[in-house]
């Protein structure tokens, strides 16, 4: 077995040598590789510029044939093609060098048979230097573009020669039928001597007709004169009887107003039940009715209560009024407030009725003139349409007096109301000012009239009146509430410590007494 320091030496040697030979082949390895990028790099550079010179050759090629299309050339070799375009520009030199004789042979003809317009002279003229600038050209290089050129200008020519020629035709024509024209001329003035003739012996035999004519208009003129004079009469008797007739039947149908508008006022005008009354309960003072939410009634309307077998409605007494506490779709109930005679109380079956109300639909009322609910002398027009308002009612129209305020609603339209409401009452308190006591104002008269005319319209579309005294009861208006009195004098220092109360008054003072007055109403 070797020594120790030998196996030592032995690995050393194998290690260097190992070391040695992989230093080797790695720099072996690296010229390698770089010697192989390097080829391969030119080789990349050499098939760029071939594919480069292939493309530009092919570009070159392809403009090639596409020059030669356009050039429209049939040969594909490079002389063969500069032959034929020789030979194309040799053909359209001759074409041009022959056209001015063409135009030359073809006016010479136009002149032969006659024509001799300047106009031929000046398109010789012109084909001859338009061929010998074609000529003259230094470069021609557009073969389509010259033989269009070409075309063009023998068309020119041709259509100028040809309109020349056409125009000689239509001349001789034109010479040829004046002619004509000519002799048919002679013909008609021969013609029209002759008619002329027998007009003039026509028309004498006209004129003496007409002298005749005009005699026999002169005496129906005369005897139509005279018929008109007693057409004139006759109109004018006539008018006046119509007119007497009119002013008959005028006062004839103002009467005929008067009497119906008095006896409607006291008459029984029948009316529809709006209900009936379906249970009574006077401990509790309460009654049923069938009127409904569905109908149209609502709580706080008033109603007036009439006989089961009542004749006439609204002007038949009324036995009550209720008002309407409770609405639903069944029935509704209320209270009853009053009842005018305890002997002929409210009973079961008895009517329900309302005149500003009906079911399904509320009714229009018009109101004209002064309405005095309480007679002291004071329009309460603006209280009555609350209360039409509250019981269900539609106030369509309204004709105030003058210091009551202004007409409103659409008096064509009054047809649609079922009631005119006025007042014939006179006021219970006195002390009326001046213009109160002689309401004679420019004013007032036109209100009057407008009045009038108003009452009058609604009476012709059957309008029904309906007195306020009437009205109110309906409405359950009480005529025995007290009516407020003028105010004499107020304390107007002890009005105002009066509405301070204590915070006006002294510290441990009472407020102060109002004066005597004091107390009463302000006046409306």
């Amino acid at each position: 077995m070797p020594p120790a320091s030998q196996d030592s030496q032995g690995l050393k040697i194998a290690v260097a040598a190992f070391v040695t030979l992989t230093v080797i082949l790695a720099v072996v390895s690296y010229f390698l590789y770089s010697s192989y990028d390097q080829t391969a790099n030119k080789l990349t550079a050499a098939q760029e510029e071939a594919r480069k010179k292939g493309e530009a050759a092919n570009l070159a090629i392809t403009q090639y044939d596409e020059l030669r299309k356009q050039i429209g050339s049939r040969a594909e070799d490079f002389d063969a093609v500069k032959a034929e375009i020789k030979a194309e520009y040799k053909k359209l030199d001759d074409a041009i060098t022959a056209l001015p004789k063409e135009v030359m042979d073809s006016v010479s003809k136009v002149q032969a048979v006659g024509a001799n317009s300047p106009d031929l002279q000046d398109v010789v003229t012109r084909t001859q230097q338009t061929a010998a600038a074609y000529l003259n050209e230094p470069n021609k290089n557009d073969i389509s573009s010259l033989a269009r050129l070409t075309d063009l200008l023998r068309s020119q020519v041709m259509l100028t020669t040809a309109l020349s020629q056409n125009y000689l035709d239509v001349r001789r024509n034109l010479e040829a039928a004046n002619d004509v024209n000519a002799k048919k001329l002679e013909v008609a003035e021969t013609s029209f001597n002759t008619s002329k003739t027998d007009l003039e012996t026509e028309q004498k035999r006209h004129v003496d007709e007409r002298a005749s004519l005009i005699k026999r208009v002169d005496d129906l003129s005369t005897e139509n004169a005279n018929q008109a004079t007693e057409i004139a009469n006759l109109n004018t008797k006539m008018r006046q009887m119509e007119e007497e007739f009119q002013k008959k039947l005028g006062t004839a149908q103002l009467m005929i107003r008067q009497f119906r508008a008095k006896a409607e006022e006291t008459a029984n005008v029948l009316d529809r039940p709006d209900g009936h009354i379906t249970f009574v309960d006077y401990r509790r003072g309460e009654v049923h009715a069938d009127v409904t939410y569905g109908t149209g009634a609502r709580p706080q309307m008033v109603f007036t209560i009439f006989d089961r077998n009542a004749p006439g409605i609204p002007t038949e007494r009324p036995k009550g009024t209720i008002e309407l506490l409770q609405v639903n779709d069944r029935e509704s109930i209320g209270r009853i407030v009053k009842t005018f005679n305890m002997t002929d109380p409210i009973r079961d079956g008895d009517i329900v009725y309302s005149p500003t109300w009906s079911p399904n639909e509320p009714e229009r009322i018009a109101l004209i003139g002064k309405l005095d609910l309480n007679r002291d002398n004071r329009d309460d027009r603006a209280d009555l349409k609350r209360l039409i308002q509250s019981a269900g009612g539609i106030v369509a129209y309204d004709l105030p007096p003058p210091d009551a305020g202004r007409e409103s609603g659409d008096l064509n339209l009054i047809g649609l109301c079922a009631w005119y409401v006025i007042d014939d009452r006179d006021p219970l308190v006195s002390g009326l000012s001046e213009r109160e006591r002689s309401p004679d104002t420019p004013e007032y008269a036109a209100f009057l009239k407008r009045q009038s005319e108003v009452v009058r319209v609604a009476r012709e579309n059957g309008v029904r009146p309906m007195l306020l005294s009437r009205l109110m009861s309906y409405l359950g208006y009480d005529f025995a509430a007290p009516v407020t009195g003028r105010v004499e004098a107020i304390d107007s220092a002890s009005m105002r410590n009066l509405l301070r109360g204590r915070q006006g008054a002294g510290a441990g003072q009472p407020a102060p007494t109002p004066a005597a007055g004091a107390g009463a109403g302000a006046p409306r």
